[in-house]
């Protein structure tokens, strides 16, 4: 597809991107608005692992990253969580307020790469609260982690503190007994206060070893222990994290753009509908003209005599095309009696008929219209003509009284032989001889016939009358026309023998393209160059501007210039 049949789609399918953008951006500011919001505080902790001389820096710091990961596990979940909500639950119990809106929240932890930072991130809908909880979610860590290592070396030092209270005591017992032996002062007592000094030194050696022994697990317990310091605490969070209106708004917006986008895309291709000439060649027909939509040929008022009353429009110059290519096309075999018709009903043949019935009579051809449609006549009512004789009285009436159903009309050189009363019967007397003979008696009495038949989709009475006649015309609505309607219509009269010029490719809507760019362009043309009715071109803002420029550029100043003048200089 070209740039320009992708900005007619656009054009035309805009409404629905602006409703499918409108109703799911609606409906997502109404449910987001309505949403609870979610709050987050959060706090940054840095573990610092204790002391590892055998570790280069390289690998310390990676035992801080895998240390962090494992504190990020311990501080969302395990026995910190429940003595977080343990300890909210008794201020809640505490607080009637706090037990209304209850202390609900949710925690998670996660390490920043390459770094010993631990983020905290705690969220809930009550901003002051879900602060408060995170602040106290690291104190309970701490107190947590603090026992925790605490645990490793309490046995050991447990032990040491027994036993050098035994040692004390031992010291002590020998000291009492060392004081009564001097006490005594007796010679014979030496060697007995000599034995309990060297017990003394003993246990004196003892304790001092298990003095050291305490000392040295009290160094380890300080200098690897691991440290956690609060980088920064939470605060009260000012905006919510979720929901967020305008962004989910606008996602949604974009999505529901997207979707009727799709909607549209789908549409177009399941269309099967005659757009453009390449469109109806593609099944078999060529288009000799295309006619664009119009105040009277569109559904409000559905027929009008354009090349009567609209001499300059583009719908007019489009009969005169038809009328052109007509001739061209029928160069080698002349075409006398043309039989219009369309594939199903409301297609506008007879509007087209008429038309090129009033610009071959403008061209001084002798043309004669006849209603053939005997089931829903229309001739009678374009042409201000009544329909009580007509046709269907010259096919039973004589053929000397022929003249007497021709009708003049205001235009010189046409004639028009309306449909007359409507008959039971209107496909046998349409096939009948008498039709056949009357065909040839109205060939005598005009340059060109112009038929106008019913559908060929809908009844037969075409068919029956384009096999009889020089040529079909078949008029094809833009836009509503299925091409396999075409199609069909088409080998429906080639089957019955009948030489199926061409189409008419009609209510085109150059405003929105209509799918053919060509025509397009040169409808907005013909409209600049005829400049009256129809073709009247509406000035724009650019357009005055333009008339502005040229003033100034002229010395005219700010006098004003007739624009109709203008227009045509």
């Amino acid at each position: 597809m070209q740039i320009r049949q992708y900005w007619n789609l656009f054009k035309k399918w805009i409404w629905l991107l602006a409703v499918g953008a409108l109703l799911a951006g609606g409906i997502a500011y109404a449910v987001n608005r309505n949403t609870t919001p979610v709050y987050q505080a959060g706090s940054t902790l840095m573990i610092t692992p204790g002391s590892a001389p055998s570790l280069d820096n390289y690998n310390a710091l990676y035992a801080a990253e895998r240390l962090a990961r494992t504190y990020a596990e311990l501080l969302s979940s395990g026995p910190v969580m429940e003595e977080t909500q343990r300890r909210l639950n008794e201020m809640a119990a505490a607080d009637p307020a706090l037990a209304d809106q209850g202390l609900a929240f949710q925690a998670s932890a996660q390490p920043l790469r390459d770094t010993q930072l631990l983020g905290l991130q705690v969220t809930g809908t009550d901003p002051e609260r879900i602060a408060a909880a995170a602040n106290l979610l690291l104190e309970v860590f701490g107190e947590w982690l603090n026992d925790i290592q605490q645990s490793r070396y309490s046995d050991s030092k447990v032990s040491l503190e027994a036993e050098m209270a035994r040692a004390q005591a031992s010291i002590q017992e020998v000291e009492a007994a060392i004081r009564e032996v001097q006490a005594r002062q007796d010679e014979a007592d030496a060697n007995e206060l000599a034995r309990l000094q060297d017990q003394l030194g003993q246990y004196r050696s003892s304790y001092t070893t298990l003095l050291n022994s305490y000392s040295s697990i009290s160094l380890a317990e300080a200098s690897s222990g691991d440290t956690v310091t609060v980088v920064s605490r939470a605060e009260v969070p000012r905006a919510p994290i979720r929901p967020q209106v305008m962004r989910n708004s606008l996602l949604a917006a974009l999505a529901g753009v997207l979707f009727a986008a799709g909607i549209a895309f789908l549409v177009e291709y399941l269309d099967d509908t005659v757009k453009t000439p390449d469109d109806a060649q593609e099944v078999g027909l060529g288009i000799l003209a295309t006619v664009q939509r119009a105040a009277g040929n569109g559904k409000k008022r559905p027929q009008e005599l354009f090349a009567l009353n609209q001499t300059r429009s583009p719908v007019t110059e489009a009969y005169r095309t038809l009328r052109t290519n007509l001739q061209f096309s029928s160069l080698d075999r002349p075409v006398h009696c043309l039989v219009v018709t369309s594939a199903m009903a409301a297609e506008g043949k007879t509007t087209t008929v008429a038309n090129l019935a009033v610009v071959m009579a403008q061209a001084g051809k002798r043309v004669l219209l006849v209603d053939a449609d005997l089931r829903r006549p229309a001739v009678h009512r374009l042409f201000g003509l009544n329909n009580r004789s007509g046709l269907t009285d010259a096919l039973v009436g004589e053929p000397a009284a022929l003249n007497s159903f021709l009708r003049e009309t205001d235009v010189k050189n046409l004639r028009v032989l309306t449909s007359g009363p409507v008959p039971p019967n209107p496909q046998e007397l349409l096939g009948s001889q008498r039709m056949e003979d009357l065909l040839q008696r109205l060939r005598r009495e005009a340059d060109l016939i112009l038929i106008d038949t019913p559908p060929s989709l809908v009844v037969a009475d075409a068919n029956v009358l384009a096999a009889r006649t020089d040529g079909v015309l078949l008029v094809v609505n833009a836009d509503r026309t299925r091409r396999m309607a075409v199609q069909q219509a088409t080998e429906g009269l080639r089957q019955v023998g009948a030489s199926v010029l061409g189409g008419v490719l009609n209510m085109v809507d150059i405003r929105r393209g209509g799918g053919a760019g060509y025509y397009s362009y040169y409808g907005h043309s013909y409209s600049h160059y005829y400049g009256d009715g129809e073709g009247r071109r509406r000035r724009g803002p650019r357009d005055w501007w333009r008339r502005l420029t040229r003033r100034k550029r002229a010395g005219l100043g700010r006098d004003m210039v007739d624009p109709a003048t203008e227009h045509r200089g």
